[in-house]
């Protein structure tokens, strides 16, 4: 009875009925009971969270029928909306032809995000509604862009807009350390700690003051408390993804170190982590930066626009150090490879070395 009683206490958070008294869909009652499942599975049976629930037809008339569209991943897509007097961005999941079955990453993304809610670094998780197919979410909107579009650089097609919209240093490195500490925070600060297994740009907004927000645990998963890791088919994005958790199927933290490994490389080369407009043995990105360092040819594999900024010898000192960082946190073993609690910690460490040459007379 105390177990019924919990259920319907959770229901009233979550659940908006019609006049009649009665849900208004299968879909709702199906993704509905997946994620009382997963609050009462994920927070140890403390779900007191409250979370707004939309009806497809609000989500509708606040998107223009999904009219905008700002970006898309494998499993879903962002829309812009307005709901409520406010501005919203719609993350609607979609069936597609992959095996996995896509509600339930909905429902985690939920339920971790919904956890994760207090930290300035993460997307404020505005409301979801249950009524699709594939549950959508509903964020805070605040002029979010997609950090990808502040990143990558293309030397052959390059203008002096797309230097103006580019990141400068200061920023690329103020966004790593802060997703570095959201990652910390998962791993740590959890009833259970939670591997992200999917850190890549395009899971990362930056709002109109240059915050970044992390917005996406679709493929997250627990470890059991106790344990080191836990086994697991491969998931996450080419280039990204842990090759040792690709081969054994087994998830450790030290498998988001790895995809954190990578984002730097990105953030400091502005480059994609494989192209086919590099030379065959630097299509992938890890390869391309190791050769050029072992070619004495640091700056080639840096973006212009921190080239142009003119930091000198003591920019190019922290330069060095977070390629370091991210070449170590790439090692093909994990148990090679940094803490992320070690990795923030490194990050904070450059970043106090750029204020204080920052204000040096």
């Amino acid at each position: 009875m105390k177990f019924m009683g919990r259920l319907r206490g959770i229901s009233s958070l979550i659940f908006n009925k019609d006049e009649d008294g009665q849900v208004s869909s299968s879909s709702f009652l199906k993704n509905g009971s997946m994620l009382l499942e997963e609050i009462i599975a994920s927070c140890n049976g403390r779900y007191n969270i409250p979370i707004r629930n939309f009806s497809a037809e609000e989500l509708l008339k606040a998107t223009n029928y999904f009219e905008e569209q700002l970006t898309d991943d494998a499993f879903y897509k962002i829309y812009k909306g307005s709901l409520e007097e406010r501005l919203v961005l719609v993350k609607r999941f979609e069936e597609g032809s992959w095996s996995t079955p896509v509600s339930p990453l909905a429902i985690r993304d939920i339920v971790i995000t919904l956890q994760m809610s207090s930290h300035k670094n993460v997307a404020r998780l505005f409301g979801c509604c249950l009524e699709f197919e594939c549950p959508a979410l509903v964020y805070d909107y605040s002029g979010n862009e997609p950090l990808i579009n502040k990143l990558l650089y293309d030397r052959d097609r390059a203008s002096d807009h797309d230097q103006d919209r580019l990141l400068s240093w200061k920023s690329r490195l103020s966004i790593a350390k802060d997703i570095a500490n959201v990652v910390v925070y998962l791993h740590t600060a959890l009833p259970r700690p939670v591997v992200h297994r999917n850190l890549k740009p395009t899971n990362i907004m930056v709002d109109q003051h240059g915050v970044a927000k992390l917005f996406d645990f679709s493929l997250s998963i627990s470890i059991p408390l106790g344990e080191s890791g836990v086994g697991d088919n491969p998931v996450g994005t080419f280039g990204y993804s842990d090759p040792e958790y690709n081969q054994s199927g087994f998830v450790t933290e030290k498998t988001d170190v790895y995809s954190f490994g990578m984002l730097i490389l990105v953030i400091l080369t502005g480059q994609r982590v494989f192209s086919k407009d590099r030379e065959e043995d630097e299509a992938d990105l890890k390869a391309y930066v190791k050769k050029n360092i072992e070619k004495d040819q640091f700056t080639k594999i840096l973006v212009p626009r921190i080239l142009g900024e003119g930091g000198g010898i003591e920019q190019e000192q922290q330069l060095r150090a977070s390629l370091a960082l991210a070449l170590r946190c790439l090692e093909l073993k994990g148990e090679n490879r940094p803490e992320m609690i070690d990795v923030a910690k490194e990050l904070r460490r450059i970043e106090k070395s750029v204020l204080f040459c920052s204000v040096r007379p």
